[in-house]
């Protein structure tokens, strides 16, 4: 009699540490928690870095029909999206879409994968995506604009990009969404000067005091590379654009960066511990930088790739999407 109760005691304690290790629903509210996840109506936000990201796979491995799957999928696409992991992030985003095709997130996703291949350098894959998303919501071009316009003009589609910037902005009018159009109108500047001679422009370089202007670059690619040291984004693109110019430096490849700061302190220490060993241009005024307000730049990072002519080539492009175009630029065979 006694050992049948133990046993009996024995299961109903496997039983419920059974479905304890298979609660998918605590498990979730246990990785919300850790995770500080906010949730929105169609966005989700949480902290994000390697270790919160092996706590959603360990979670995904472990749950693989949780009714939280959906939230879990989009937070991982999320998570390695915010660490500017551009080339990861399309499948992250796909695999959500594929499992979850009528995901409240699908909007977002489909957007963010889009502009992960634009930012990895694949703007022929970009394209398609971002037309299916005009096709499928013409009366909402502020959801995809920016992003179309720029796959346009990598494609090699620049007049494209010019037709489709300019139908944009006369529906947005006609549409009363004007309010909504400078921070889109901003980026169509950028596009429009692909092709175009840079504009005029004579600054000190920060260190030397030497003049910089379109005369003295002439005869190299550059980038002209618009930043701040306190923009996150900036500071995750700085491996990339290092890695290019030690790669092409001695080709004929140079980078010219804008700083928006106002800490000159701050700023030079950064370039030293960077160790960013090209010109800079630093005038203390913040978004009123002489440079930023000639060239139109409201947000960081922001760029624009010149070529040995002084001829506009590409604007605002990120990762290897730099160092295909320079590589372009330097051996056009």
């Amino acid at each position: 009699m006694k050992s049948t109760i133990f046993l009996l005691l024995l299961s109903s304690v496997l039983l419920v540490c059974t479905l304890q290790a298979e609660n998918p629903k605590a498990d979730y509210e246990k990785l919300a928690k850790e995770l500080e996840v906010r949730e929105l109506s169609t966005l989700m936000f949480a902290n994000y870095n390697d270790a919160n990201l092996r706590k959603i796979d360990v979670y995904l491995e472990k749950h693989p029909k949780s009714p939280e799957r959906e939230k879990v999928l989009y937070l991982r696409a999320y998570s390695i999206w915010s660490l500017h992991r551009y080339e990861e992030a399309p499948p992250a985003y796909a695999a959500l879409l594929k499992e979850f095709p009528k995901s409240k997130f699908s909007r977002i996703a489909r957007i963010r994968e889009a502009a992960a291949y634009l930012f990895s350098g694949q703007a022929e894959q970009a394209l398609p995506r971002l037309q299916a998303l005009q096709k499928d919501f013409p009366d909402r071009p502020e959801m995809y604009a920016r992003e179309l316009a720029y796959a346009l003009s990598r494609s090699g589609n620049q007049d494209a990009a010019l037709a489709f910037m300019n139908y944009v902005e006369t529906k947005m009018l006609f549409s009363k969404k004007d309010r909504l159009l400078p921070r889109i109108k901003h980026h169509f500047d950028m596009v429009r000067m692909i092709g175009k001679p840079v504009r005029d422009f004579n600054v000190k370089n920060h260190r030397s005091g030497k003049e910089i202007n379109p005369g003295t670059l002439k005869g190299k690619v550059v980038l002209m590379d618009f930043w701040a040291t306190w923009c996150r984004p900036c500071l995750a693109e700085i491996p990339h654009v290092k890695g290019t110019h030690k790669i092409f430096s001695h080709e004929g490849f140079e980078i010219f960066s804008v700083s928006l700061d106002d800490n000159r302190a701050k700023l030079d220490r950064m370039i030293a511990d960077k160790k960013m060993d090209w010109l800079h241009h630093y005038d203390g005024k913040k978004w009123k930088n002489e440079l930023a307000v000639k060239f139109g730049v409201h947000s960081v990072p922001a760029n624009l790739l010149i070529d040995q002519n002084g001829i506009v080539q590409g604007v605002n492009l990120r990762g290897k999407a730099i160092r295909k175009l320079v590589s372009k630029l330097l051996d056009p065979q």
